[in-house]
């Protein structure tokens, strides 16, 4: 399983589409959370920083089994405006930061569901 909290950097001046991206993905919430299980994707959070230094951060947090589909791979129309969002949105002269994780917990009840899909 596969346990990632990953910070992204928006692009200065996106910040309004990035929330347009954010408000189109929880108003397209049965449809989104169905493209997690070709991604074999147990959990998936963003969480937004606006940051002293003028810029928006976004936090993904996800938990992930092992040998899912890619995103990129999709063909689901959640995903590709997903991916469009993403290409509009996120500074790619930024490095993500990945951050390192130092502890897993994870209620038996859950782990018991995840270790059978």
């Amino acid at each position: 399983m596969k346990v990632e909290l990953t910070r992204f950097r928006i692009k200065k001046g996106k910040e309004t589409k990035a929330q347009e991206w954010m408000d189109f993905l929880n108003s397209h919430h049965e449809d989104t959370v169905a493209t997690m299980v070709g991604e074999r994707m147990y959990v998936e959070n963003v969480f937004k920083e606006k940051n002293p230094d003028g810029y928006t951060y976004f936090y993904w947090y996800s938990l992930q089994g092992e040998g899912g589909q890619k995103v990129e791979e999709s063909e689901s129309y959640i995903d590709k405006k997903h991916l469009e969002y993403w290409d509009e949105c996120i500074d790619e002269s930024y490095h993500p930061v990945d951050m390192d994780l130092e502890e897993n917990l994870i209620a038996p009840i859950i782990d018991k569901v995840i270790q059978k899909k």
